[in-house]
């Protein structure tokens, strides 16, 4: 073979590696980089999720207050015939009474806030058995709960 032929042989045979390699690296560089992820994710530690503790405040321990009641609970009136009372928290305060209906403490908290420069915003009655209340003042706002449980009336007292 003559060396003139032998230069356009050699021309596409460089050319063919060069092709084979510019396609194969693209591919061995994405194996590669699979590999790569694959032991990165294998070597971290596998957590299990738990359950993270609730905020939510434990509401059975309001339904039994046990303690003598005060007669007043930050500037807030608790009715005489409480029985039993105890503060929870500085914002959370509960009292049973004997001897009252749930819209007997409404009636006496709708006209005690009110003298005392409180504004009603929300009462709902759900019957004779259970009431929600919603006071207003500056900045605070009140939330008395009322309910019946067997002969009492349980009231919530929370201050925001």
């Amino acid at each position: 073979m003559s060396r003139i032929n032998k230069i356009p042989y050699l021309v596409v045979l460089v050319l063919a590696s060069l092709a084979c390699g510019l396609i194969t690296n693209p591919i061995n560089d994405a194996q590669n980089l699979a590999a790569t992820a694959k032991a990165m994710a294998s070597s971290m530690p596998i957590q299990t999720l738990e359950a993270l503790p609730s905020s939510m405040p434990d509401m059975n321990q309001y339904l039994n207050p046990t303690g003598t009641p005060v007669s007043q609970w930050n500037n807030v009136p608790i009715m005489s015939q409480a029985t039993a009372g105890e503060e929870f928290n500085k914002n959370t305060y509960s009292y049973k009474a004997s001897g009252v209906t749930a819209t007997d403490v409404q009636t006496f908290y709708n006209a005690q806030m009110k003298t005392l420069g409180w504004t009603s915003s929300f009462s709902a009655q759900g019957g004779s058995q259970t009431g929600t209340m919603l006071f207003t003042k500056d900045t605070s706002v009140l939330s008395i709960t009322v309910t019946t449980e067997d002969q009492d009336v349980l009231v919530l007292l929370i201050l925001q």
